[in-house]
């Protein structure tokens, strides 16, 4: 059946009915559930725009003992690999670094819990950080990420039209209410530890802190201190081995991979009929599923 949207993905495919890019085949999606954990790995899972590289330095930086200089050398997309993720322009195969990167590995996905690696829920090897993010913040970021993005075809529309894609899940990685229902349904499993956006934008040292505590990683205070320093919305803005300036298929001149950083940007792009319209789709999408997102801080 032809799509009612005009804007399409290169490459694009639905695989188990979700909507994806060519930089996630087929043959990629299917190895993953058969991709290998380790006991000490971390998965970092979002929904695309959700504040992922946010998390994937602040946690690899955990999970490494601050080790700054490290950081400094290589972009985060190789400490943290995105495992669904396949370029054949630059060789980089996100289950093929994974594969060979030492323990602990931090791993980073947007796939919703039935698309995930099988040994996760098998025998919960391993251990979970979700980063929820308010829908709408999200809408307006993937958005200008759309814009920006050659991989997902530059979209030239307006954001009614993509408001319109991404209720309807028309967007890479598909809908964000089946991902969202289906990872809060994972909440309570004991290797499972939920963060939200928000919440990292208010108080990040707690949140780290936190973060410490479930991953088993005492850090001292002075290195919290600095690793809350070294991840601020300036300081990786700045950091070239965060801002992603070097990804080819980025146009960070129509919006960069870090754009704002904040909380409540939606409200400089929805219409108030449009924030109706979507409050009473995600009414009916999301039913009785209680999640406190925060859609401004006080």
């Amino acid at each position: 059946m032809a799509s009612k949207f005009s804007h399409k993905l290169p490459e694009e495919h639905l695989y188990e009915g979700i909507l994806f890019f060519g930089f996630s085949p087929p043959e990629t999606l299917d190895a993953v559930k058969d991709f290998q954990v380790r006991d000490d790995d971390v998965f970092i899972v979002t929904y695309p725009k959700a504040g992922t590289t946010w998390l994937q330095e602040i946690v690899w930086l955990i999970m490494h003992d601050g080790d700054f200089l490290c950081a400094a050398k290589d972009p985060v997309y190789f400490r943290c690999p995105f495992l669904e993720f396949k370029d054949d322009v630059l060789h980089e195969v996100g289950l093929d670094l994974s594969n060979t990167m030492p323990s602990p590995r931090v791993i980073k996905s947007h796939l919703p819990v039935k698309l995930m690696p099988r040994q996760l829920f098998q025998n919960n090897k391993g251990k979970i950080l979700l980063l929820f993010r308010n829908p709408k913040d999200i809408c307006v970021s993937y958005y200008h990420f759309y814009r920006s993005s050659s991989s997902l075809g530059n979209f030239n529309g307006t954001f009614h039209e993509f408001l319109h894609m991404f209720v309807e899940g028309h967007v890479d990685h598909g809908s964000w209410f089946d991902f969202t229902r289906s990872w809060w349904s994972k909440r309570h499993e004991a290797n499972v530890y939920i963060l939200f956006y928000e919440d990292m934008k208010r108080d990040l040292k707690q949140c780290i802190i936190r973060l410490c505590e479930f991953l088993n990683k005492p850090l001292s205070e002075n290195l919290v201190d600095k690793i809350v320093e070294h991840s601020s919305f300036e300081s990786m803005n700045m950091n070239p081995m965060t801002n992603h300036l070097d990804v080819y298929s980025i146009n960070s001149k129509i919006s960069p991979q870090l754009r704002k950083g904040i909380v409540g940007d939606w409200k400089s792009h929805f219409t108030v009929g449009q924030n109706e319209i979507f409050d009473k789709i995600y009414e009916k999408e999301m039913g009785d599923v209680n999640i406190p997102f925060l859609y401004e801080l006080e």
